[in-house]
């Protein structure tokens, strides 16, 4: 956090002094939320405005606020919290006002930003929110060191119903459990005291703490902690004892002395004095109290019940964070072989193990304010204890003292065993001890140089699969910076590639549906070592198959988005150059893949019996139509591979081949080896229904003339090429699965695969399939090829939609997908008077993300 950043300046002296600190004293915040789809929520510095920007795009926006905020913004704070939910469809944010503090609930809608408010309530001061967290159904994908991928059983309670909870806890001391819909109507919200056994069943209204001379106790930090496979909920918490608000419970100082001083003083005089004693007892209390807090039976809330457990003494130093840590349970990759054999039996037993959960204390002292002040953490186990009054036993496992740097942050890691520490700069420590694990590597914080050693974090979110740390500070100048978080050193042994960090984590992002903008952007960074990139995509996709239970190909297509992503990202990065280029080729390449496989499945959706759904011919012929372009791109490519055989006088390892490289990994990888046959046998089959068409079908028999007179001027055969790509399947099923592995990791065919290469080229050159001068002189060039018109106009459009391939018509919503920058045009189905149910069904499977498994977002953005 000290290293400063830019070009070298003249020597800047600096210590850090307590007055530096005071916004970790304070606890005020900046609030930061990283959401599952890689969106990043944080709070205006100056407005009560919720911000969200996409996390390696240009994509920002705003939320909506609450009717109050808006008619009267000047009332009220930026807000102090954001909470998004694990599953990424709730949001919250609490406000701050003059006349009262808002909380705020966003429901998310199909698309990255479709942010709606889902409800919103007023607080009364005194029952501001301190702290939230999310009670979800979630459960969290990971891959163990020997590459087995599990899930983790739920965080907290387990709910009946697929709906998520909020625990709020408050100023006055309360928990508020807002019940969320579908499980109510409306948002309701049960609330109970945190420091006396109570049972709330419906929503309450308790009155606030009452004052009297001896002050009222306000919450000032808390923080709420969920253990897997444990239905329990501890709550943490650190108050302030305050004076009392009753303006008739003030004494005025009477200074009047009476003349005879052996007279007792008045009795006004007496009370005053007992009352400026009381500002002895003002301040933070010196104790951390703690409470369980329990859902009804089942994990249904239809009640809420606290009990209070002993509190943490901990008299003198300043409380800067409370903070929860979970482990998780053992994973079945490192249990005992015969556990793991019955997936019913590694079930079951995963259900009934439990993590331990630890609480972190972290205090300031500032000491006598002329000496840099001293950071301290103190680790709490806590256990189940049955047989005593309390469930829980506590236990102080460790304390800590820096007194060379000041703590600013403790984060979990992914490994879950350990906390990274954020002090000037960022190290690893093992729980519970804390001492520093040296199988991570450090990670420096870079600040701006003229803000060296005032840099004070403000708030901080992990991203979805903690890989960086976004961080908010109290600059004069708010900014958000993102840092890579520490990663383990690399695992010695056999699979290496499988072990390593980046590959466990892009294997678990990849069954977890998440978002792989965090991985992607530390894979092509110019700081990454070579070679990163390959080894970890191959690691990840073999983890993916050791994992697939014989179903590697329902992974392979979420493979192909993600190396879609990489390679496009690499491309926008690169310098205007011949690299740039390449890039192009192969994430175009990609992509294309990703296309073919969606093709084939509209083909198959769109059956109807021995024959295709008329009703959707035109969105058939447009795909036939797009499908018949790429054949004719993928076999230019092996003309011109073909030729540099034919003419090369070395041997064929030695032949460069160029550009068109990346689109070979369609005739060499099986899985997009058989989506292109398919789709070819698709195309044949359409084109021969139209054939013996009716002329009656008046609609059909356009469509059958525009998809004949394209397939006629087509440098394609599909018939023949039929034929060949069933002999291009044999010599593709001699290249082992490592290898095909390699392939797509590069983007392109290993050099070991050339032999293969020529003879796939060859197979496909010297056949029927190809007519030279259709496939390099298009009709649309010649002058004479008037006729031609309509088709070759519609096969130089550009402007096509990403799912459809058809015309873009901008009759209807345009979305732009946040990984491949395709637009994709949201319509009702309709071609004239004519609706395809089929057609319909499936185009609305793509509602929720593009072909290449990116999000949507309204607004078109920059690439």
């Amino acid at each position: 956090m000290a290293s400063s950043k830019g070009k070298a300046r003249e020597d800047v002296h600096w210590q850090l002094g307590w007055w530096e600190l005071s916004p970790l004293l304070d606890r005020a915040h900046r609030p930061l939320a990283w959401s599952k789809s890689s969106v990043i929520f944080s709070a205006h510095h100056t407005k009560p405005l919720v911000l969200a920007r996409h996390f390696n795009s240009s994509r920002h926006f705003e939320l909506a606020v609450p009717q109050a905020i808006r008619l009267d913004p000047d009332s009220y704070s930026p807000p102090t919290l954001i909470y998004i939910s694990p599953d990424d469809d709730w949001l919250f944010a609490y406000f701050s006002g003059a006349k009262d503090n808002i909380g705020c609930l966003w429901h998310r809608g199909l698309h990255l930003d479709a942010w709606t408010i889902g409800d919103s309530w007023s607080m009364a001061h005194g029952a501001g929110i301190v702290a939230a967290a999310w009670v979800t159904s979630h459960r969290e994908w990971v891959v163990s060191d020997s590459g087995t991928a599990s899930r983790l059983p739920p965080l907290g309670p387990t709910l009946p119903f697929n709906s998520p909870i909020l625990l709020l806890v408050t100023e006055s001391r309360d928990v508020n459990v807002c019940l969320l819909p579908p499980s109510v109507p409306s948002v309701k919200i049960l609330r109970t005291s945190l420091v006396q056994s109570t049972t709330a069943s419906e929503s309450t209204s308790p009155p606030l703490e009452g004052t009297s001379l001896g002050g009222r106790h306000v919450c000032i930090a808390a923080a709420i902690g969920l253990s897997y496979n444990d239905p329990s909920i501890l709550i943490a918490m650190r108050s302030h004892l305050l004076p009392p608000d009753d303006p008739s419970s003030d004494h005025p100082l009477d200074m009047v002395l009476p003349l005879d001083l052996d007279q007792p003083l008045p009795a006004a005089h007496t009370t005053s004095t007992a009352q400026s004693n009381l500002w002895e007892i003002w301040g933070e209390e010196a104790m951390i109290e703690l409470c369980e807090v329990t859902l009804g039976k089942g994990g249904a809330p239809t009640q809420v019940s606290t009990k209070p457990l002993p509190p943490i003494s901990r008299p003198g130093s300043r409380i800067a964070d409370l903070t929860f840590f979970c482990s998780q349970p053992e994973p079945p990759g490192n249990a005992s072989p015969m556990a793991t054999k019955d997936p019913r039996r590694q079930a079951k037993e995963q259900a009934d193990k439990r993590g331990s959960i630890y609480l972190a204390a972290t205090f300031i002292n500032c000491v006598d304010y002329t000496s840099p002040p001293q950071s301290e953490v103190t680790i709490y186990s806590f256990t189940r204890n049955p047989a005593a009054s309390s469930r829980w036993s506590l236990y102080k496992e460790h304390t800590r003292t820096f007194t060379t740097a000041v703590l600013a942050f403790l984060i979990p890691s992914p490994s879950k065993t350990n906390v990274f520490a954020g002090f000037l700069d960022l190290s690893a420590l093992s729980l519970p001890d804390l001492t520093n694990d040296d199988r991570w590597e450090s990670s420096p914080i870079m600040s701006i140089t003229d803000y060296v050693g005032r840099d004070v974090p403000a708030g901080l979110a992990t991203s979805p699969n903690n890989v960086l740390l976004c961080m908010s500070s109290f600059t004069p100048e708010p900014r958000v910076a993102i840092h890579a978080l520490p990663r383990r050193k690399p695992i010695p042994g056999p699979n290496a590639e499988s072990r390593a960090d980046l590959a466990r984590f892009l294997a678990a992002a990849v069954l977890a549906h998440s978002s792989l903008s965090d991985i992607v952007s530390l894979l092509i960074s110019n700081s990454s070592p070579d070679g990163l990139l390959s080894s970890s995509l191959v690691g990840a996709m073999a983890i993916l198959e050791n994992n697939s239970f014989g179903l590697s190909d329902v992974w392979l297509y979420e493979v192909l988005g993600v190396a879609t992503e990489i390679a496009r990202g690499k491309y926008l990065k690169a310098p205007d150059s011949a690299e740039k280029a390449l890039l192009e080729a192969q994430w175009t390449s990609l992509h294309d893949m990703c296309s073919v496989a969606t093709l084939e499945t509209a083909f198959s959706d769109c059956r109807d019996g021995d024959s295709y759904d008329l009703e959707a011919i035109w969105q058939l012929v447009g795909l036939a139509m797009w499908f018949k372009d790429y054949l004719e791109r993928l076999i230019k490519d092996c003309v011109t591979i073909g030729d540099n055989f034919a003419n090369a006088q070395t041997q064929v390892s030695a032949i460069p081949l160029g550009l068109a490289n990346s689109s070979l990994l369609h005739f060499l990888h099986r899985y997009p080896l058989n989506n292109l046959q398919s789709t070819v046998s698709h195309v044949k089959r359409l084109r021969d229904d139209l054939k013996s068409l009716s002329p009656k079908v008046e609609n059909a028999q356009m469509a059958k003339e525009l998809l004949m007179d394209s397939f006629a001027c087509s440098g394609v055969d599909v018939d023949a090429l039929s034929s060949v790509l069933e002999e291009v399947k044999v010599i593709s099923a001699t290249i082992s699965a490592s290898e095909l592995r390699q392939c797509l990791a590069s983007f392109s065919p290993i050099p070991s695969l050339r032999p293969q290469i020529q003879q796939i080229v060859e197979k496909i050159c010297s056949s029927k399939t190809v007519n030279r001068q259709k496939l390099f002189i298009k009709a649309a060039d010649l002058v004479d090829a008037i006729y031609q018109w309509p088709a070759a106009e519609y096969a130089k459009e550009k402007d096509r939609d990403i799912v459809t391939k058809g015309v873009l018509l901008h009759r209807g919503t345009i979305l732009r997908c946040v990984r491949c920058g395709g637009r994709y045009e949201v319509s009702d189905g309709k071609v004239g008077d004519h609706i395809s149910l089929r057609w319909r069904a499936w185009e609305r499977t793509w509602a929720y993300q593009c072909i290449c498994g990116g999000s949507w977002t309204f607004s078109v953005v920059a690439p």
